[in-house]
């Protein structure tokens, strides 16, 4: 009896631990801001539907040909990556907001509400900017493939995107942990529903996104305009490199 006790307390131990962290595989909040942002950029805020305030920031240069936004990865501060996307998009005036917990947010995240929070800020943009397109980078590349399976958008570029967690799991782990997994973020779903056309730029030596997931996240693609595959570009370095830089630009002049 004492040995079924402690057997089930150990697994239900195990089990907390599990879910808690999968949560810090998943987001990892951060601060950072690197310098004073001059007068072409402006400071924004959206409260959620349950009352969370959300920072953002508007760049807007003198003569912009498109607007771009954007939702950052799961290390990124979005608000405080402004400066270093206006000198690759130049052109483009560019709205980002950080998720809540990151940057000087506060508030719980989750899958729901990050979607959620996604899809309004989208919205917001519409109203008082007028049509877009929309940039997603790994985590953030869920949020704007769910944003634009829900809303009108010119364009979607999607960088370092995978087809769902559980995908990238069986992947790595050579296990189905669908049955005990946190989060889902099935992007399969989500650009299957996708108007506008869409553009995939993954790499084969990603180190957290196997190239087979972003294949198979391909195959689901409802409108693909542009599918690259580059070598030798970590999962971060794929959001700089030039050549996608250059596609996307070419894409919004």
């Amino acid at each position: 009896m004492m040995y079924t006790l402690f057997s089930l307390f150990t697994f239900f131990i195990l089990a907390f631990v599990l879910y808690e962290w999968q949560y810090y595989i998943v987001f990892s909040p951060i601060y950072y801001r690197e310098e004073v942002l001059d007068e072409s950029f402006l400071m924004l805020s959206m409260t959620t539907d349950d009352g969370v305030l959300l920072e953002g920031v508007v760049y807007e240069p003198e003569n912009f040909s498109a607007t771009l936004l954007f939702f950052g990865g799961r290390s990124h501060d979005s608000v405080g990556l402004i400066k270093r996307l206006s000198k690759i998009f130049p052109h483009a005036r560019i709205i980002t907001f950080n998720y809540r917990s990151y940057g000087k947010n506060s508030g719980s995240l989750n899958e729901k509400n990050i979607l959620n929070d996604g899809l309004k800020i989208a919205q917001l943009v519409k109203k008082n900017y007028g049509d877009f397109y929309i940039l997603g980078f790994s985590i953030g590349a869920s949020v704007a493939s769910f944003v634009a399976s829900k809303t009108d958008v010119l364009g979607v570029f999607l960088v370092g995107a995978f087809d769902s967690i559980a995908q990238v799991a069986k992947e790595k782990y050579s296990l189905d942990l669908s049955w005990c997994l946190r989060y889902k973020f099935d992007n399969r779903e989500f650009v299957q529903n996708i108007d506008a056309k869409t553009y995939l730029f993954v790499s084969k030596s990603d180190e957290i996104v196997s190239i087979q997931n972003a294949r198979n996240l391909k195959s689901h693609v409802k409108n693909l305009a542009l599918y690259k595959e580059l070598d030798n570009l970590s999962h971060k370095e794929l959001l700089w490199d030039a050549e996608i830089v250059s596609e996307i630009n070419k894409a919004i002049k």
